[in-house]
């Protein structure tokens, strides 16, 4: 069965051809069929041919193959049932409810066609046979929701606030009435996750519902885009708070200005009116205080504030230079490309890399062309004013030189691989048989893909050189049938190498050719007739293939030689990774700056407003710290992911305090990939048997210490010792298996904030 609106969709989408992506159906949904999207129960009473469509099982295979499948959506394959007096295909299923007779409230739904046999009941599976590690569960992708799910996984395994809702304490404190929250849903539906993901029941859960909800509170997380976990993390931690807060009427405090008192009792005053508004599990366990201090550039007038903060988002050291690594193809149409590593300011533009690749080939910046080559082809070629910023690490960067002529604006098909004007031209022609490694759509030559350009040197003389011999060999434009019966010559000819190609007709027909030449779009494919002009070529396509003959491609065409480059020494340097400390960003984030103009301080002394110099520092710190590492830099010139490694420590300790304070890592949330796109995963420990675990959305596997630490670490959470329980279960033996997911939990309540320390630094151990 597939859902009518989307086959319907697709009949449009093949019928107007694929050039039309405004009707490209997407993937098969069946969303319309049915009644929950959790249980997925098709609805009552539908309709073939007007809720849905009955394909084959092999077209269904074809389908699903071309165009994939909405996750998680189960295939609605029916039978067909020979029923007495008619065949029919059997669209709702007999549905039974099963038991075991020991356990009556665990009942699980199976479906049966009629045809099957009563021996189907073996392939049952007896759901509440498994047994698994409480908490070690993955999480359903919904659609680009890893960013949710590595967040849920980090928080899942923060031990006070999971055993705060496996105790279900949290149902005496749910708040309905607050403003600010969301009626108790958020916090209802975390606690529904978090059940489901400690009940040792799931080797995955997934977390619709809780989507949903989500996405009804904040409507920046409404669909299935990428979305930041930092953002979902702060979002959650805020609703839950206000979802659980156990003031219910929140009082007006009137602030009082330190006036000079101790810094003890200010912070003290500051806490205990925080609490007054403010008090909830979210609290108890994440809650701290910065202290903030500004200094008025005239008067001197100092300003000691506390503030409570949640989690602490530190900056990381950015460095103004960035390492490339691109691919120079040159005009000699022997020569292979060769790998550069380039270092390049940051901040530059495509002419800097340029700049800097001409100090170490010796060819003037303005002749080069770079050019993102892509599936084989040019995916984009640079303007010289363009960022660097736009160009990503994992994209294959080709810089080819312009082929200086005397007359750049001439059109020729006879004489290079590529038909167009000079302009363009230098980029896919820079190296002779180097135009069909770039441009080739159609052929053999285009899959060697930019590496292409030493493809052409196993080719012989017939057809790489621009010879009056080889012009109506090798890469004269191809004849229709009857043209070439005829030995006439395409139009598109200057009109002295057509008649040169007339009198080399008859040697061209006796001759096979070594491939063809045409214009195509970008899916290598050519329009159906005539250009505009009337000639074989359309000059609409902007794109050139070379269409091999199969027979002459084996022959001449070394695939795997086109596909080899060299590389230069500079590749030989080994590239030193940067690798800063934690301690480093956190002294960072407290170093002393000056506020921007348009965030100024009001000075009370001089009566307006000031640059002043402010300075943070830690307080106190939570039971429960979350360390957020800045990796994603935003300026008004720039936009970035700072990829580099942040060396941070499995202990954690905070000096300057009677006692000092100390904390373990408990779970780190990951990002891969850049500003655009990327994706989430986290590592965590088990609160239970003191394991860590690999979380990749629905995937779980064993961890070891020493692969945490990593350039993709974006979240760390770290769990004072003083408040952490000693695992009641041994760790598993064999940490090299995949993991098995499992059940119950509960503990003693936590103490909040007590215990935390002024002036904070952090150091490890």
């Amino acid at each position: 069965e597939i859902c009518r609106r989307w086959y319907e969709q697709w009949k449009e989408y093949v019928e107007t051809g694929d050039q039309n992506s405004s009707s490209f159906p997407g993937q098969i949904d069946n969303t319309e069929l049915f009644e929950e999207l959790d249980s997925y129960h098709l609805k009552e009473r539908l309709v073939e041919n007007e809720d849905f469509v009955l394909i084959p099982a092999e077209a269904w295979h074809k389908l699903l193959a071309w165009y994939g499948m909405v996750e998680v959506q189960p295939a609605l394959e029916r039978k067909v049932v020979d029923l007495p007096s008619l065949v029919k295909v059997e669209v709702y299923p007999v549905e039974i409810f099963l038991c075991l007779h020991s356990n009556m409230e665990n009942v699980v739904t199976a479906q049966f066609s009629r045809a099957d046999h009563i021996r189907k009941r073996n392939s049952v599976e007896e759901q509440d046979s498994y047994r698994g590690q409480p908490g070690v569960c993955g999480l359903t992708n919904l659609g680009n929701t890893c960013f949710m799910n590595s967040a849920l996984q980090c928080l899942s395994n923060t031990p006070p606030l999971t055993e705060y809702f496996l105790r279900n304490a949290y149902l005496e404190e749910l708040n309905f009435t607050n403003p600010l929250g969301m009626k108790g849903e958020i916090a209802e539906a975390y606690a529904d996750v978090i059940k489901q993901m400690w009940s040792g029941r799931h080797y995955s859960v997934v977390p619709r519902i809780f989507k949903t909800k989500v996405g009804h509170f904040a409507s920046q997380f409404l669909g299935y885009q990428q979305h930041d976990s930092q953002e979902l993390l702060s979002f959650l931690l805020d609703g839950l708070h206000e979802d659980l807060n156990r003031v219910k009427n929140k009082e007006y405090i009137e602030l009082r200005d330190a006036a000079g008192r101790p810094d003890q009792e200010v912070a003290e005053e500051a806490w205990r009116n925080h609490r007054r508004r403010n008090d909830s599990a979210i609290v108890d366990t994440f809650h701290g205080l910065f202290k903030s201090t500004l200094v008025c550039p005239e008067c001197r007038k100092v300003s000691v504030t506390f503030d409570p903060f949640c989690y602490l988002s530190v900056p990381l050291p950015v460095s103004k230079d960035r390492v490339m690594e691109v691919f120079f193809v040159s005009l000699d149409p022997v020569a292979k490309p060769v790998q550069h590593r380039l270092v390049v300011p940051k901040a530059g533009k495509v002419f800097d890399l340029c700049s800097v690749l001409s100090e170490m080939t010796n060819i003037p910046a303005n002749q080069m062309v770079v050019a993102d080559v892509f599936n084989h082809r040019f995916y984009k070629l640079y303007h010289a004013d363009e960022s660097l910023s736009c160009i990503l690490d994992r994209d294959d960067i080709f810089v080819y030189v312009k082929k200086h002529t005397e007359d750049s604006a001439s059109t020729s098909c006879s004489a290079s691989a590529s038909c167009s004007d000079g302009a363009s031209g230098g980029a896919g022609a820079s190296g002779g048989a180097g135009a069909s490694g770039g441009a080739g759509a159609s052929g053999g030559a285009g899959a060697s893909g930019g590496a292409g350009a030493s493809g052409g040197a196993s080719v012989d003389a017939s057809a790489t050189g621009p010879t009056d011999s080889q012009q109506g060999a090798g890469h004269q434009q191809p004849c229709e049938e009857e043209e070439e019966e005829r030995g006439e010559c395409p139009p598109c000819l200057p009109q002295a190498n057509r008649r040169q190609a007339k009198r080399k007709g008859c040697e061209a027909r006796r001759r096979k050719l070594l491939f063809s030449i045409q214009a195509v779009n970008s899916n290598g494919t050519t329009e159906r007739g005539m250009g505009e002009d009337g000639s074989a070529f359309s000059f609409t396509q902007p794109y050139v293939a070379m269409d091999w003959d199969p027979d002459m491609k084996k022959k001449y065409y070394n695939e795997n030689e086109a596909e080899k480059y060299v590389k230069h020494q500079s590749m030989e340097v080994p590239h030193q990774q940067t690798t800063v400390q934690l301690q480093e960003c956190i002294e960072l984030f407290t170093t002393v700056e000056t506020l921007e103009e348009e965030n100024p301080w009001y000075c009370p002394m001089c009566k307006k407003h000031q640059l002043a110099t402010k300075k943070l520092d830690l307080w106190s710190l939570p039971e429960v710290l979350i360390i957020h590492l800045k990796r994603f830099s935003y300026t008004k010139y720039s936009r970035e992911k700072l990829d580099i490694i942040v060396d941070f420590p499995l202990r954690l300790t905070g000096t300057n305090g009677e006692p000092p304070s100390r904390y373990d890592l408990i779970a780190v949330s990951n990002h891969y990939g850049g500003l655009r796109d990327g994706h989430y995963t986290s590592y965590a420990r088990n609160k239970d048997n003191g394991q860590w675990y690999y979380f990749d959305d629905s995937k779980v596997t064993y961890a070891r210490e020493e692969q945490i630490v990593t350039n993709a670490a974006y979240l760390l959470f770290y769990h004072r010792q003083d408040k952490i329980r000693q695992p009641t279960l041994p760790a598993p033996l064999d940490s090299s298996s995949p993991t098995q997911p499992a059940n119950d939990v509960s503990s003693p309540k936590h103490d909040g904030m007590e215990g935390a320390t002024p002036c904070v630094n952090m150091e490890t151990d």
